[in-house]
């Protein structure tokens, strides 16, 4: 185990522990008085922080004096990204508003035939169910 884990998690308020190498606390970065900083212990002994609140990895262990390169074994950050989170993040964000706008285009098409007077088949039905239930699973979020 990497001595900056027992190090952050000393720093840390109302720790607990989720599983071998994983760890949920306050996050120090704010006002936190229900834990929202995952924190595990990645295998090649880097420390992964994550806040669920959305504050920053860096923010997080500044907080508590400590810095990036203490995430990572003997501190060397090597091919450390800190952007490469963010950029997957927003990969995923446009895929899914693709895949709501492709949904969307379904109803809009099964609306148009009805207001036609055509019939859906009962694939297009299904089809048409799907693109709803995705949309409603979307707003829910």
């Amino acid at each position: 185990m990497n001595n900056n884990i027992h190090l952050l998690l000393s720093k840390l308020d109302k720790v607990k522990t989720r599983g071998k190498g994983q760890w949920m606390a306050c996050c120090p970065a704010h006002e936190d008085s229900d834990p929202s900083l995952a924190i595990k212990e990645h295998h090649d002994g880097r420390i992964l922080v994550k806040c669920f609140a959305g504050c920053g990895a860096a923010d997080v262990v500044a907080s508590v004096g400590l810095s990036l390169a203490d995430l990572f074994p003997e501190g060397n950050l090597g091919d450390f990204n800190p952007f490469g989170f963010a950029v997957v993040e927003r990969k995923k964000r446009e895929e899914a508003a693709r895949q709501l706008e492709t949904e969307k285009l379904v109803l809009d098409i099964a609306e148009a035939k009805r207001q036609r007077g055509e019939h859906l088949s009962a694939q297009d039905k299904d089809r048409e169910l799907q693109a709803y239930i995705a949309m409603r699973n979307a707003e829910a979020k």
